[in-house]
């Protein structure tokens, strides 16, 4: 399989193909990024496609320091960022977690019980976690949704891995505390 990197520099030579295969690769990465950030469905496809579109037109500053994958999510955070400073709002986040999380429902009554408190859980903690500054809520969903390491979490917000490691600390805590408020 071809590397993200080897794929850049082949669509940074103009290679759409080679882009194409990152955008096929990424593609949902990049939207449950943003989706964090939209208001709808729509939205986050939106913001999708201005985050490859501005990553075709930056590969030329793609330097391989980083993988390609931060330098993609860093677009789309910073992308997710205009939007909502654009918007003028704190942003109608919606969790990742929301996509897809309705379960299916078991037969035993003792199953359906235990289905609809972890979905009361699950919800009590998607709405603390759209109810998070995005300071805190966007390090969290890299860290614990795409499972990315506190190096590239800091190279997609741009900050130490020090800070990046404070972010994720108070993050946690402050998504403690809402939802210990809300239950």
């Amino acid at each position: 399989m071809t590397s993200d990197e080897e794929l850049a520099a082949a669509a940074a030579a103009g290679d759409r193909g080679a882009f194409d295969a990152l955008m096929r690769r990424h593609e949902r990465l990049v939207f449950r990024s943003v989706w964090s950030f939209a208001g709808s469905r729509e939205e986050a496809l939106d913001l999708t496609q201005i985050v490859f579109l501005k990553a075709w037109r930056a590969l030329g500053s793609f330097r391989g320091e980083a993988s390609f994958r931060s330098w993609l999510l860093r677009i789309a955070h910073h992308e997710g960022l205009n939007r909502v400073r654009g918007a003028g709002r704190r942003g109608t986040a919606v969790a990742l977690t929301e996509v897809g999380a309705e379960g299916e429902a078991f037969a035993a009554p003792a199953a359906q019980e235990e289905e609809l408190l972890d979905r009361e859980r699950r919800g009590r903690l998607r709405r603390a976690l759209a109810g998070l500054h995005e300071r805190y809520r966007q390090p969290l969903e890299l860290r614990y949704f795409h499972r990315l390491p506190i190096r590239e979490i800091a190279g997609v917000l741009g900050t130490s891995e020090a800070m990046t490691k404070n972010l994720l600390f108070r993050g946690l805590r402050h998504l403690r505390r809402a939802v210990e408020e809300a239950a």
